[in-house]
């Protein structure tokens, strides 16, 4: 069966863009199949290396032959594009085109600390409800168990409880990295895209990525389902902490 990773929040600097890279960066890895999608509003710059799609021209039948073309699709909604998509799904009936066509649905919902972010988890739910698998990606901005309080003390939280939602950790760049980042005007998804540049970074950012990586692995089988065939055999990356949202 394919599979679309939908990756959304109208929250600015949840860190979509680049979760959706270390995907990709961890695919890659294993030689699997996929394809890099962003969605857009009309006018925005899309993302290089990417198939781009405009909310003013989006059509089922254009969102159905981008999907056809792999087994595996990472769609990556800008920021401010996920109601219209929420819309889109609902008008057109996505939900029935996706089971006709035999395409899986993951949304991932990358989150911080900040309690406006998780607006986008409840609206989630709410649109795509028991039709697809959740997976709530924070991005760490202080310590596993200071955010894990914001969360956990949270209406979202318990929605996700219901639907059985995994959660993973994205550990925040250091101090060093951040000043590198700036040096080169660049940003991890920038460095993500571009495996030379990824070299160019350094131990810290190896260790960073190691990291996110050990996160991925821990939810592979949830994440990517069957549509992870691997071409490459490789060591898989030591498992880091995984949690799953399911509380007394």
């Amino acid at each position: 069966m394919k599979r679309l990773i939908l990756l959304q929040n109208d929250y600015p600097g949840t860190g979509k863009s680049t979760l959706a890279q270390c995907f990709s960066h961890y695919l890659r890895q294993y030689g699997v199949a996929h394809q890099m999608v962003s969605l857009t509003e009309e006018g925005e710059e899309a993302q290089s290396g990417t198939l781009h799609l405009e909310t003013a021209s989006l059509t089922p039948r254009e969102l159905l032959a981008c999907l056809d073309e792999s087994p595996l699709t990472i769609l990556d909604i800008d920021t401010g594009a996920g109601e219209f998509f929420h819309r889109f799904y609902e008008e057109h009936e996505i939900e029935a085109i996706l089971g006709e066509a035999g395409i899986s649905l993951s949304v991932v919902l990358p989150i911080t600390s900040e309690r406006e972010s998780f607006d986008s988890v409840v609206q989630a739910a709410e649109v795509y409800s028991d039709n697809a698998e959740y997976l709530i990606a924070h991005l760490i901005t202080s310590s596993y168990e200071d955010d894990d309080k914001v969360w956990d003390s949270s209406y979202a939280a318990r929605v996700m409880d219901m639907f059985e939602a995994v959660e993973l950790h994205i550990p925040e760049i250091g101090f060093q990295m951040d000043t590198q980042l700036k040096a080169r005007h660049l940003d991890l998804a920038e460095v993500l895209r571009h495996p030379e540049e990824v070299q160019m970074m350094g131990k810290d950012f190896e260790k960073w990525l190691a990291r996110v990586q050990g996160q991925i692995e821990s939810t592979r089988q949830f994440l990517f389902g069957d549509a992870f065939r691997p071409t490459i055999m490789v060591a898989p990356p030591k498992k880091a902490r995984r949690k799953r949202a399911v509380k007394a």
